[in-house]
């Protein structure tokens, strides 16, 4: 191993920490980050010659954990329908009738949304294609299939918080 690379990695510590912070805000949250590209690089130490900018591989690499840290911290945010009503409603049959309404509710807004969006949604959330999968089967761009994307949840979103 490059005694130099290795100096590097010992003094990227805190940059890569403050780094880490400047992006969750946490501190709990930086040092996992922090704790979790830490083990990677060093897992990728006997490619640490290949690299022409250490710091700047460390780095995005603090981003790229970031960004996976915050895609699974948002998804395990989202509680299906049936554990909210669970606490909320005393019995079976007003739970029941309260998750049936929702569906209906939401199967007649996902129904006014255009085709396209529709298809997209479908097979983004239930069948969880990728990108590049959707464009490929739709014949659109990827670009597209973000902006369809985009739209059809906003759209969702708003119709059930009672926005226009």
């Amino acid at each position: 191993m490059d005694t130099e690379r290795y100096k590097h990695f010992l003094n990227s510590h805190s940059k890569l920490y403050r780094f880490a912070l400047s992006l969750t805000k946490d501190s709990d949250d930086a040092k996992d980050i922090h704790q979790e590209s830490l083990m990677k690089l060093w897992q990728l130490r006997d490619e640490w010659t290949n690299w022409e900018n250490f710091e700047a591989y460390a780095m995005r690499m603090v981003r790229n954990t970031f960004l996976n840290y915050s895609r699974k911290k948002n998804s395990q945010r989202y509680t299906a329908l049936e554990d909210i009503t669970e606490d909320l409603l005393p019995n079976d049959t007003d739970r029941e009738m309260v998750l049936t309404d929702l569906r209906m509710r939401f199967n007649a807004l996902i129904n006014k949304l255009p085709e396209v969006q529709r298809n997209i949604l479908y097979l983004r959330e239930i069948e969880e294609m990728e990108y590049k999968e959707i464009s490929q089967i739709l014949q659109i761009t990827e670009s597209q299939v973000k902006v369809y994307l985009f739209r059809g949840r906003q759209y969702l979103r708003n119709k059930m918080h009672g926005k226009r």
